[in-house]
């Protein structure tokens, strides 16, 4: 995304020596106090540095950009953790004082980030931002007594909307609910929003609410919040960047935590092949780690094998012993596994279940998009109890904008995230969301600097990802039986490169270097839109044989793995043995109805997980995805006959034990890309 400001910034740095001139007497007064040594917060630990340099810098930035150079649309992009919150609540208070405004609209793209902002913004909050910072003083301290908040959601009276200061809600309460809506566009003159998560703003109903609000004169002013401006396809929201705050300063400034990223050092690699009807063995080799990278073998469905899975976990279980060492009073460190759909992240709990206990790993909290709701709102209150009753979460895509757990200490990665490059430059958005989860810092003390270890692996391809991050990779392969971690060869912070707090080349900002990139087989480097999708989607080999893995390890000594030792790469680890096809696929106790109402209910599945993997926005689109699906499997895995009128038993489960290659076909961005952009009938 372009960096506007860069052309104002000496303007702007001599506007603020002058003392604010230009702008009218009672906002100067209030960036005054801001910039005040009286200014003090009601917080334990205090970062005065870091409220000078990041938070308060962005105030006047905004200031700026809306008094002097008549820019009512502006964006801030600020790493996790960097202070968003409080930027939004003292703009607000800076109109309520200096212009009269007393409407507000902040926008949030799903349930979690809303819940976070409803803590700071509800008055009888513990947590009332308002009662933490002295943004109201003086004569205008009567002013935080005239704010009441009102949250859009399903039930709630629309009055709300009319009768509110901040009104705060998802987006599709207002494209969804005409309601809601109708009162804004009808009853309230102008109003102030904000957009939080902005990079969501891409999505279609975004978009056209925005323009409206914009075209019809609704909105006062509009400030988008983010960390990850860019989307995967190299769009952006339309508003203007005016403040860059980035990773790599956020560590010279031990904002966030450091992170270290771990990988097994695999040396060579078992397959066998077994057939899905019968569940014989057809062949069996041994080949290097090489060989595995040139055979283009899908990332997931290696990771996802069960023994390479064990021993992922096994890593990160030691890695979270490790970090009960050093975790700050009074927090716990938990667990974080990221899967790509439900199927791997249950079969990943049931793995951590048997593996975990001997690491005191006992209550495991598995959420996605079909959890009940009970479970979901568990999710968004674990950051809320510092000695959370969980050990470990597992998620597919919903713990993603405003799920900032502090308690993260290691976070264990089942699935790829891929990037593409517009104009020459790396795009990627799932790689750095998900990272940023466990980003935000337990203490505030500068002295104690934590770390999050993140577990990766090889085939995963994310060499990119962590020079995105600024992530240290750790030097030395790892055994999970015994993982020992030389302090001395983690990253300190004298090895930072100082970042230069003066003026930012806009190079810096917008761009990654790519020179000491590896090449990514899969997806491409530049991953081009498939505009002839139909024809990619009738050549495409899908493997009707299942895959084994085992992979040999440098360094791995033993684990323990279901009580039993297993020495890896040794006959006694325990094999799977199939007998028939139902068996293979564990659909044996399933009727025909009840395997065809599973696999159509994986078909939306796939259309939903699709559109978020593409642009986060799971819309009528879906429409679109599952005609498009249920075409590809009737055409390709289902002789010419639609999923619900087969009669066809053996290929109704052989379609179910390869659903998951058919998720990774339309898990493509760019096959997503294609479909979107032509016509269909």
């Amino acid at each position: 995304m372009h960096y506007f400001f860069k052309q104002h910034e000496e303007n702007f740095k001599e506007w603020r020596n002058s003392g604010y001139q230009g702008i009218s007497p009672i906002g100067v007064d209030y960036l005054k106090h801001l910039r005040s040594r009286h200014f003090k917060p009601n917080l334990t630990l205090w970062n005065d540095k870091q409220w000078q340099k990041v938070q308060l810098e962005a105030i006047e930035r905004c200031v700026y950009s809306f008094e002097i150079l008549g820019e009512k649309d502006l964006l801030t992009n600020i790493v996790t953790g960097g202070g968003k919150t409080t930027i939004i609540g003292a703009m607000i208070a800076y109109l309520m004082i200096v212009h009269d405004q007393y409407k507000f609209l902040i926008l949030t793209p799903n349930t979690i980030v809303r819940e976070r902002l409803v803590d700071e913004f509800d008055p009888h909050s513990d947590t009332y931002i308002y009662d933490v910072f002295p943004f109201f003083v003086n004569s205008h301290e009567h002013l935080k007594n005239r704010i009441s908040l009102h949250i859009m959601q399903p039930g709630h009276n629309v009055e709300g909307v009319r009768n509110g200061t901040i009104i705060l809600g998802n987006i599709h309460q207002i494209y969804e609910r005409t309601e809601n809506k109708r009162v804004l566009m009808e009853n309230i003159k102008q109003f102030c929003i904000f957009n939080d998560e902005a990079h969501n703003t891409k999505a279609e109903q975004y978009d056209r609410l925005l323009y409206e609000f914009k075209v019809q004169n609704k909105r006062f002013f509009r400030l988008d919040t983010t960390a990850t401006p860019d989307r995967l396809d190299g769009s952006h929201p339309d508003s203007k960047m005016i403040f860059v705050y980035d990773i790599a300063q956020a560590m010279v400034d031990k904002i966030i935590k450091r992170p270290v990223v771990f990988h097994p050092d695999v040396r060579k690699v078992k397959l066998t092949y077994e057939d899905l009807e019968t569940g014989k063995t057809i062949s069996a080799e041994e080949v290097p780690w090489e060989e595995i990278e040139r055979r283009r073998i899908p990332a997931r469905r290696y990771i996802t094998s069960v023994k390479p899975m064990r021993q992922q976990i096994a890593i990160a279980c030691e890695l979270l012993k490790k970090q009960r060492m050093g975790t700050p009073d009074p927090y716990k460190p938990l667990l974080f596994l990221v899967a790509l759909s439900i199927k791997d992240a249950e079969n990943i709990a049931e793995e951590l279940e048997k593996i975990g206990d001997k690491y005191g790993i006992k209550k495991i909290l598995l959420v996605h998009n079909e959890t009940e709701d009970e479970l979901k709102e568990a999710a968004r209150d674990i950051n809320k109890d510092p000695q959370t009753e969980y050990d470990a979460v597992v998620s597919v895509l919903m713990l993603r904008e405003g799920w900032d757990v502090r308690n993260i200490s290691v976070i264990l990665l089942f699935r790829k995230f891929s990037y593409t490059t517009v104009d020459g430059q790396i795009f990627s958005v799932y790689g750095p969301q998900v990272i940023g989860r466990g980003l935000r810092r337990m203490s505030k003390n500068p002295e104690e600097w934590e770390s999050l270890f993140i577990v990766d692996h090889p085939i995963l391809k994310h060499s990119w990802l962590w020079d995105h991050l600024r992530a240290s990779v750790y030097p030395d392969e790892l055994d999970p039986a015994k993982v020992i971690i030389d302090e001395q060869k983690l990253p300190s912070d004298k090895g930072l490169e100082k970042v230069d707090e003066g003026e930012m080349k806009v190079e810096e900002v917008e761009k990654l270097d790519i020179s000491k990139i590896d090449p990514t087989p899969d997806p491409p480097t530049v991953a081009e839109p498939i505009y002839e999708w139909q024809k990619f989607l009738d050549d495409y080999k899908y493997d009707f044989h299942r895959m084994n893995i085992e992979q040999d390890i440098e360094k791995i000594k033993s684990l323990n793995i279901e009580s039993e030792h297993v020495a890896i790469g040794k006959s006694d680890i325990p094999e799977v043995e199939l007998q028939k096809i139902a068996k293979a696929t564990k659909t044996e106790d399933w009727t025909l109805d009840e395997l065809k109402e599973q696999l159509i209910k994986q078909i939306h599945s796939i259309a939903r997980y699709a559109l978020l993997e593409y642009d986060r926005n799971p819309d009528e689109r879906q429409v679109l995805l599952v005609k498009i699906i249920r075409g590809h499997i009737k055409k390709r895995l289902l002789s010419g006959s639609d999923t619900d009128d087969s009669t066809d038993e053996v290929l109704l489960r052989r379609l179910w034990a390869i659903i998951d290659q058919v998720r990774d076909v339309f898990m493509r961005p760019e096959l997503i890309e294609g479909i979107l952009g032509k016509k269909h009938d």
